[in-house]
């Protein structure tokens, strides 16, 4: 009679030994299993970092993987001389010597440089700032580095329609929400040696914002008003880094990301005029509703007249539907939180650029989706307000 071999159970595990149901001794970094199989160790934990000490419950959406500083030190200091591996051979002990390679996190960073940099870019200047700059930022600012993780696995779950979706979405929200712990107890001692990673990942955390909500796309989280004033609220966070950092920001490496000196092209003479429209329709709302204060509204649509020459030079371009969310003033902000009809047709407008832009993978369906509820929340006699951007919206696939 055969009798199954008795086992303690490892209830800390790595991946790789509870898939294969088979017992880990459960060392760092690499289990003897893994080890002998020369297969990638990974060890489940809602901490930062991969290589952590603590075992906490997992996270819905899994743990992130990149070591920290003080793990990385510690394996330095832990790591053989070049004059250790000539003495080390064929010794038994080499195994213990071996680097482990987490080869999804490695290819997250290429496509970063490949591609998913090009996201936040408006010219070839910022690009530049993006691709290397910002990830040389990130180096030592690990929520930085999270979020360049997070977006770029959110990417690949984009393009990567097949059995590996689940997977890069999972390894996208566990970064995006490891990033945004750290990031917050950042938020109370802004300083001009963290700016610039600060001010990147508000810049990559609102881009990410639109894109999550796109994959869940329910009645809850997916894009509609509520959704987009949250985005709204986020993307302010990054006014108030560079006003609290000052003018040293918007020196140096990351001054292109900084000149919005409109481009030279051609806007079509209905923009204009529809423009010119929204503006009028401002100050007769001012005059006759005192609560409304005029110079918001007025800051809101200029903004949005010196933004869409972006949009027309680069139709997929992020810059009008984070350049404008980010202006948003907190008093706007509220008036879209109370539905405020004015502020509701002023959003309307935005929409349509926002639709101009629905090709980009992190736009998508936003512009069309915001406008339909904003024609159900405004009364019928402010419906004409809005016409010239129905016409451009719902005359085109979501």
């Amino acid at each position: 009679m055969h009798h199954r071999r008795a086992h303690t159970k490892s209830r800390h595990g790595c991946t790789t030994c509870k898939t294969r149901r088979v017992k880990c001794d459960e060392q760092r970094p690499i289990c003897g299993n893994c080890s002998s199989r020369n297969e990638t160790c990974a060890y489940p934990g809602t901490g930062p970092f991969f290589f952590t000490g603590s075992q906490g419950r997992r996270s819905r959406r899994g743990a992130s993987s990149i070591a920290s500083s003080e793990d990385r030190q510690q394996s330095n200091s832990e790591s053989p001389s070049f004059h250790d591996f000539n003495q080390l051979g064929n010794s038994p002990t080499t195994a213990s010597y071996a680097p482990t390679l987490d080869m999804k996190q490695l290819e997250l960073i290429l496509q970063w440089i490949n591609e998913t940099h090009k996201l936040p870019a408006r010219s070839e200047e910022t690009r530049k700032v993006w691709e290397k700059v910002v990830l040389q930022e990130a180096l030592t600012a690990p929520y930085l580095m999270h979020g360049i993780l997070a977006i770029s696995a959110l990417h690949l779950s984009y393009l990567r329609r097949d059995d590996r979706y689940e997977m890069w979405l999972d390894i996208a929200i566990a970064h995006k929400n490891t990033a945004l712990t750290m990031f917050s107890e950042q938020l109370q001692n802004i300083s001009q040696s963290n700016a610039k990673a600060m001010m990147s990942f508000g810049g990559l955390a609102f881009a990410f914002s639109l894109a999550t909500a796109l994959n869940l796309d329910t009645k809850e989280d997916g894009p509609g008003l509520n959704s987009l004033t949250n985005v709204f609220q986020l993307a302010r966070g990054v006014q108030i880094i560079v006003n609290a950092a000052g003018d040293s920001l918007k020196e140096g490496e990351f001054a292109p990301l900084f000149d919005i000196t409109p481009p030279d092209v051609s806007i079509p003479a209905h923009v204009i005029d529809a423009l010119d429209k929204l503006d009028q329709l401002q100050a007769q709302c001012s005059e006759t509703d005192p609560s409304i204060d005029s110079a918001t509204y007025a800051h809101a649509i200029q903004r949005m007249r010196r933004l869409v020459a972006f949009t027309f030079d680069s139709p997929l371009s992020l810059t009008m539907a984070g350049g404008w969310a980010i202006s948003c003033s907190p008093a706007f902000l509220d008036d879209l939180n109370i539905r405020r009809p004015l502020a509701l047709v002023v959003l309307a407008h935005y929409c349509v650029f926002l639709h101009m832009g629905r090709g980009n993978w992190s736009i998508g369906s936003w512009g069309y989706k915001v406008f339909l509820e904003i024609t159900q929340e405004l009364e019928p006699h402010w419906h004409s307000h809005i016409e010239w951007a129905a016409r451009h919206i719902m005359s085109s696939d979501p």
